[in-house]
């Protein structure tokens, strides 16, 4: 094999590629990247048997052929060179002469034939999204994640596709964050999957806004294929809970309050609290919000914050770190803060004039 490239499109393709790299894995393969070679395409190839990424650069193929170099290895030495043309030549005994101008060095290999397949897909038809939309959902949602693997089956998002609807939902038990697209949405499209927060993870981080992105589904594994970028991943199995049975029906209590106003005041409260106490107390009377923390050996905080509120009066308590997770996530000008009591799981929402459900947080509260 023999292929010449610039360098910063070798760079940043090993760049978008290495990131499934697991550092720690048992088979020394899976710290390489194969590459292979196309029509004037080098098709670079990473994973870790869960999660696998497949991306195209163009490139002058002298000789065709295939082999595997380290990840970590090449990027850095990549990222050092000067800005030129790059020639990689596969030599005997699977030592890669890399030469950049004068600059040449040699990297021992393995054998491409012991890097492992991955899925192709063929025959199955995909769903078409535009990649805004898919980011968007991921992006607002994503935090919720559980990570705790022995709640292996919360450690992934679910996708819902149902009646030219897509719902993504996550959880970790003490909060839940879901979110509704009903604009061009297949309506054929009927699936319900759970994927690894890895996969969304790299979603977020490849995904433009443009662009269409296709979604091939089958019984254990998903792709998502886009701009030169082929994704592959295993799902999770197991039940995800009813979400729709967690979001409260019956609170009775809406405050409305300034997005940026209401973030800046829970940002400060959270400089009072510490790991051991890490709660805010919210007293919600006519006109009025006051957040309030209490932390032994730090100090005490209050804060009045004008909001739109006419209820009864209530009293309950969040964890502020999760509450500025949902904030920051919100783009409306104003957010709704829905209670019932004391006891009951709040949620969090943007506030809208048409009433609407697109975007809802569940907060359970922490006992006063």
């Amino acid at each position: 094999m023999k292929i010449t490239i610039p360098r910063q499109d070798l760079l940043e393709t090993v760049n978008k590629v290495k990131s499934v790299v697991s550092s720690k894995s048992a088979l020394p393969i899976l710290s390489h990247i194969m590459m292979e070679t196309g029509d004037n395409v080098l098709r670079m190839t990473a994973t870790d048997l869960k999660v696998s990424i497949e991306c195209t650069v163009e490139c002058m193929v002298e000789e065709a052929g295939s082999l595997t170099v380290s990840s970590q290895r090449l990027s850095s030495i990549l990222a050092e060179l000067p800005d030129d043309d790059i020639t990689l030549t596969l030599g005997d005994k699977n030592v890669i002469e890399l030469r950049c101008g004068r600059i040449e060095t040699r990297l021992f290999s393995m054998s491409p034939d012991e890097f492992p397949p991955i899925r192709s897909f063929d025959g199955i038809q995909p769903l078409v999204f535009q990649q805004r939309t898919l980011k968007n959902l991921f992006t607002k949602t994503s935090f919720a994640i559980c990570t705790d693997q022995a709640r292996y089956n919360l450690t992934g998002l679910l996708l819902e596709f149902t009646g030219g609807r897509l719902t993504v939902v996550a959880t970790d038990g003490r909060r839940m964050s879901l979110a509704v697209e009903k604009d061009a949405i297949p309506v054929d499209a009927e699936f319900k999957v759970i994927i690894p927060s890895k996969m969304i993870h790299e979603l977020e981080r490849l995904l433009g806004d443009d662009a269409a992105v296709e979604v091939l589904i089958d019984e254990s594994q998903a792709s998502f294929v886009f701009d030169h970028v082929r994704l592959v991943t295993a799902l999770i199995e197991g039940n995800f809970p009813n979400y729709d049975m967690v979001v409260p029906k019956k609170h009775d209590k809406e405050a409305v309050m300034d997005r940026v106003k209401f973030t800046e005041a829970i940002r400060r409260t959270r400089t009072m609290t510490n790991d051991k106490f890490n709660s805010v107390r919210f007293s919600l009377e006519n006109g009025v919000v006051t957040l309030k923390v209490i932390t032994p050996e730090v100090g005490e905080y209050q804060e009045d914050l004008e909001i739109d509120y006419d209820g009864d009066v209530v009293e309950i308590a969040f964890n502020p770190d999760f509450v500025l997770d949902v904030l920051r996530r919100i783009d409306s000008d104003k957010v709704c803060l829905v209670l019932k009591d004391a006891m009951s799981p709040g949620v969090i929402k943007p506030f809208t004039e048409a009433p609407q459900d697109s975007f809802v947080n569940v907060v359970m509260p922490i006992r006063i």
